[in-house]
Order: C-alpha cells, then structure tokens, then sequence
C-alpha cells in the first residue's frame, strides 16, 4: 500500500494542507480562512477538517508534519504564541491532533522549516550546512548544521533577527536593542523613513504617499529609490550593509556553505543582495568562510514542504 505524509502550514490568515510524497510532490491540497477570532478550539477543529480533505483512501499515513507561527517547543509540540491567532497560547497542538488521527504529529516553527524546506527541495539542496532568513515584516531564520534542523535545548535556536548590531539602537519588540529586525526587517526600513519624515527630511516619497506616512511600505520606498530619492537609496545602503554584516557573524558562528535569502523583502533583488555579497567578501576573518547567497527557490509552498521535511526526519519527541 502506498504510504504518504500530510503537512499542515497554519498562518494567522490561513491554514493549508496537503497530502505528499517524500520527493516533495504534492498529491492534494486545501486551504481555507484561519478565523483565528474564534478561539483555539475552533483552529484546531479547522486544521482536522482540513487534513480529513486531504486524508488518502487508499494509502497509510505515516505521519503529520506541521509549521506554525510563533516560538513553540518541538519536542513536546506545544505552541507557546502564534500571532495574529488570537487566544493561541499554550496550546498543546501535537497532542490535540494525534487524539484525533491517531497518528504520529510533529510541530515546527515557520522560519525553521522554511530553511529545512530550501535545504531539502529548494535553493540550498546538495548541501550539509546551511543559513536560511527571511525578511519581510520580520526576519526570522533556521539553520541546518550537518544535515539536521539546530533546534537547541528548548527548541528556540536559530532566532537570526534578534543578534544586536548596534549597541545604541532602538528598542525592537522582542525587547533587546539594536536587532538587525528592527533595522533591516520591512518594518525596520519603514521605521527609519518615518522618523527621517517627520524630522523635517525632504524626500519623493513625501509625494508618493500623498503625505499619508501610514501608505509608507517597502515597494514606495524601492519606487523613489529607483528614481534616484537620497533618503531612499541611504535607508537602503545602511540597513542593508548592516545585515551583510550580521550574515558575517552567521558566517563565523556556523560556517555554511551557502546562505539563503527569502521573504518578500529580498524581492529587491540586488539591492538588497549587493551590500550583503560585500560585507561577506570584505569582512569576514577569513577567505574560507566564503560561501554563496543566494535566493530562495520556494515560495507559496515552502510552508507545506517544510512541515514534510520535518515529518521525514522529526526531533525526539518528549511528553508535555
């Protein structure tokens, strides 16, 4: 009989399931609204409906991978926060699905997997060590060392976007100074025109948003970049060296053979990718700490295909 994984990828607006084959193919698919105001118990149920359209009726299930959103513990599956769901805290989501499918079920986070997922079927495949971010609103990361997913003791490693790289920076929302988040992220980058703005700086992008700073998002800021705009190009040229610099410290703690580089900020292309490729030639304490950056391959699927990844090779799994 033919044996297949089913993967669940939870978002704050979403949920997605599939029914896949180990080589990344995916059998069936479903989504629908997460509806997150409707409490914990009412996701969950939506997650079960959602794999049911999706369970094989002639095939095993072997197992059920999951990526969720927030800081959880993949060993006993316990999600400790998933934004933007509200309610859902504490909630033991590996042992709320194995009761019902009576299946094997393992959690893990959203960046984590993503990296897990280029590593195994996307840009980073052919390698045993790898550095994955992604920066959009956020940046969040996953490492993969010696071919397995770095987890650490609590399953909370690999937090990228939260390294300091100035000491006399602003307070990020994690709480620390100075993360490269605050000053790199999507949010960061708009944060800085904004405080620029209301200081009195002079820019197009004034124009652009018909004086509205609230309509300041990256794609305004890339759009009087383009047209030569000061303010633009340098929020651009500082942030982004000081995120090639960050990946210098990547480069030095973990020593990848390639780097890789999602989200829907890195849609810049070279902007931001230029900076970054000159901070790792010219920074690093060695030339052998060189390694390639690259894009991210997967996009709308990465969440799927990570929630397999790590259904093929899950964690030691402890009780809550």
């Amino acid at each position: 009989m033919n044996k297949v994984y089913l993967t669940v990828d939870l978002g704050g607006t979403r949920i997605r399931a599939a029914r896949c084959q180990p080589d990344g193919t995916i059998e069936a698919r479903t989504e629908q609204f997460t509806r997150g105001e409707d409490g914990p118990d009412a996701v969950i149920e939506r997650i079960a409906e959602s794999l049911r359209e999706v369970w094989p009726t002639q095939s095993t299930v072997l197992s059920i991978g999951v990526v969720a959103p927030g800081p959880l513990d993949p060993y006993t599956g316990l999600v400790f926060v998933a934004p933007n769901i509200p309610g859902f805290v504490n909630v033991p989501l590996r042992d709320r699905l194995q009761a019902i499918f009576k299946v094997p079920v393992v959690i893990g986070n959203d960046a984590n997997l993503a990296g897990l997922a280029e590593w195994r079927y996307g840009a980073a495949r052919g390698h045993d060590d790898v550095v994955f971010l992604t920066i959009s609103t956020g940046i969040g990361g996953g490492v993969v060392v010696n071919r397995h997913l770095l987890l650490g003791s609590e399953g909370l490693a690999a937090e990228l976007g939260h390294i300091t790289v100035d000491c006399n920076g602003v307070v990020c929302q994690c709480g620390n100074i100075g993360c490269i988040e605050s000053i790199a992220s999507g949010t960061g980058l708009v944060r800085q025109v904004v405080e620029r703005l209301t200081a009195g700086e002079q820019s197009q992008i004034t124009d652009l948003v018909a004086g509205d700073f609230d309509a300041i998002n990256v794609e305004v800021l890339a759009q009087a970049a383009d047209q030569g705009d000061v303010l633009a190009n340098d929020v651009f040229d500082r942030s982004f060296r000081a995120f090639g610099l960050a990946i210098v410290t990547y480069l030095h703690i973990f020593n990848p053979t390639i780097v890789v580089i999602g989200g829907g900020v890195s849609n810049l292309g070279e902007r931001l990718f230029k900076p970054i490729r000159d901070a790792v030639e010219r920074y690093p304490m060695s030339p052998r700490y060189a390694c390639p950056i690259v894009p991210a391959q997967l996009s709308g699927d990465v969440g799927l295909l990570g929630a397999l990844a790590l259904a093929l090779d899950p964690p030691p799994q402890r009780s809550l």
